[in-house]
């Protein structure tokens, strides 16, 4: 995943915009930088547990237990044992689509691509329901690791099968307001950073773009980012720093004056909160593992 919150990646192609990520991690860590994307997403903790928020909310999940991402939502996550993997199927909502006309696409499918219904985020490998949901996304999984012939039919046979489960048990009612509507403001803020990063930026600037008063904003920018905006937009800029470090030969408070840092001293307090290093070993490190 790109350092933007907004991911811009692509996954798979214009015929099959489907694809498969397995990951590991045999220490503590944030395996998922908080972010967003466009497309629906799958993941199943395959070792370990791990703390992933999606939304607003929290859950621990364990090994065998799995999240349902919509399109949109941001979301993250922190492995909470000593090693932990997961395996994420993510695919664009076109993935899903039918005959524009049939009772299929205009029942079913739509309702779920319009977030008219919400389907659940959590499925906990409990209820039998679950363990059905659970046994056709490792089918799903397993077709596109092993990509045998007609294995995209596969694939789209169980995540048909997964969704048929999902929408009997979700929510009947409509979510006009969902959180992803709701959480629309924050992404812009975010989006004001990400462009701004080099010069000074107030709260209230970003209040104004979310059209919120400052209290509610910081607030509810914690609940979702899960760091103030002030954090986050330190966090941006040594990410910003530490790419520099890597990729030129410039001095290292040029770097810091550039990313938005008045302050070189203030630089090196929150490059080592982030980076658990100085500039100058970051450097010295990713110099000798290029080499």
């Amino acid at each position: 995943m790109e350092l933007l919150l907004k991911e811009n990646k692509t996954h798979g192609d214009i015929l099959f915009p489907f694809a498969l990520y397995e990951m590991e991690y045999q220490t503590p860590a944030t395996i998922l930088d908080c972010h967003w994307h466009d497309e629906l997403e799958f993941l199943l903790l395959t070792q370990g547990e791990g703390v992933f928020q999606v939304g607003t909310h929290q859950y621990e999940l364990k090994e065998g237990q799995a999240l349902f991402i919509h399109a949109g939502e941001i979301h993250s996550g922190t492995s909470a044992s000593q090693a932990a993997s997961f395996t994420a199927i993510v695919f664009h909502t076109v993935f899903l689509n039918s005959n524009p006309h049939d009772l299929i696409q205009g029942k079913y499918i739509n309702p779920i691509l319009e977030k008219q219904c919400l389907l659940p985020t959590v499925i906990r490998n409990e209820a039998d329901w679950e363990k059905d949901v659970t046994t056709h996304l490792k089918e799903a999984m397993r077709a596109a690791q092993q990509k045998e012939y007609a294995y995209e039919m596969q694939i789209k046979a169980q995540l048909y099968a997964i969704f048929s489960i999902l929408l009997r048990h979700s929510p009947k009612e409509i979510a006009e307001s969902s959180y992803i509507n709701r959480a629309d403001p924050i992404k812009e803020a975010i989006g004001y950073i990400q462009k701004n990063y080099e010069r000074e930026i107030r709260i209230g600037e970003l209040a104004g773009i979310a059209n919120m008063s400052e209290g509610h904003f910081c607030r509810f920018f914690k609940k979702i980012v899960l760091k103030t905006p002030v954090e986050y937009i330190n966090y941006y800029r040594i990410m910003k720093a530490a790419a520099l470090l890597k990729n030129t030969d410039r001095k290292v408070l040029d770097i810091a004056m550039e990313v938005g840092f008045n302050n070189f001293s203030y630089f090196i307090e929150r490059f080592r909160q982030y980076m658990q290093t100085t500039p100058g070993r970051y450097r010295k490190v990713r110099s000798l593992h290029q080499t």
